[in-house]
């Protein structure tokens, strides 16, 4: 009888770990980009095994950008053949902020990998790469509140340039976040970087949601024709997009002339690797 009873208790509790695993979960954010002046909706779905982040994929409207339109007056130009390179435009506002698919971070914990996809201006091609999943020296403090109807820890982080303060919470002890920032004992519900330039906000959560789930794999994210590239040549297109918009500032200012102050990488790039 007793070994029945111990039987009957480990398939239960077996049972309630398989169903934990196979739960799929949403967290919607508020993404805000000080650098662009612009909110974007944003999502993070997860499972277990794997997380999937899209932002920039549609406005909330801090600025006008969404709604501006064909018949605006503004007009936009570029001084160089490469339109990549350099774009002046007379009204800001008038560019487009969003992208159609969103700029996009996978990770899978089973192989320790991220796949992302990202670019570098508003007017840029989109850039497909990988990268092993980062190991953050996250620094857990004693600070808690509450988001939603969640207890959460403050934790702080150094990562790629900047300082990240974020709140995680153990009631969903998965390690997953917004963006990069993962590695934590539960997911993240709120990120913030010192500097302002990266804040994330907590909207809502469905947990768990039967009616979306995460994509089966890392090809789901890649355009037909486009692949994946590595890391260590995409910090090399990055630091050739400093160096040709460095240049093209200088030819500018020269033309018109100007000062300008040197391109920096901090203020137009969320990763900073010191080009």
């Amino acid at each position: 009888m007793k070994k029945q009873i111990l039987i009957y208790s480990l398939l239960a509790f077996f049972s309630s770990v398989q169903s934990q695993n196979s739960k799929t979960g949403v967290i919607y954010y508020n993404h805000i980009d000080n650098h662009y002046g612009e909110s974007y909706n944003s999502y993070l779905v997860f499972n277990a095994s794997k997380s999937y982040f899209v932002t920039a994929k549609d406005s909330l409207g801090l600025s006008s950008s969404s709604s501006s339109s064909s018949s605006s007056s503004s007009s936009t130009k570029t001084n160089s053949s490469n339109e990549e390179t350099f774009i002046q435009v007379t009204d800001f506002d008038d560019v487009r902020k969003t992208r159609k698919e969103g700029l996009q971070v996978y990770l899978d914990k089973t192989t320790d990998s991220i796949y992302f996809v990202n670019a570098f201006t508003l007017t840029s091609k989109m850039i497909y790469a990988k990268e092993g999943r980062p190991k953050i020296k996250w620094e857990l403090k004693n600070e808690t509140k509450k988001i939603g109807t969640f207890n959460c820890k403050k934790a702080i982080a150094n990562f790629r340039g900047r300082i990240y303060t974020c709140w995680y919470t153990e009631e969903i002890p998965l390690p997953y976040g917004p963006w990069k920032l993962q590695g934590l004992p539960g997911i993240i519900l709120e990120a913030k970087s010192e500097d302002g330039y990266f804040e994330i906000v907590f909207r809502k959560i469905k947990y768990p949601e039967q009616n979306i789930s995460v994509p089966s794999n890392k090809n789901t994210l890649l355009k037909k024709g486009k692949s994946y590239i590595s890391f260590k040549d995409y910090k090399i297109l990055q630091k050739k997009r400093i160096t040709s918009t460095g240049n093209s500032l200088k030819i500018l200012a020269k033309k018109h002339n100007i000062k300008v102050f040197p391109f920096s990488e901090k203020e137009n790039f969320l990763e900073v690797f010191g080009f």
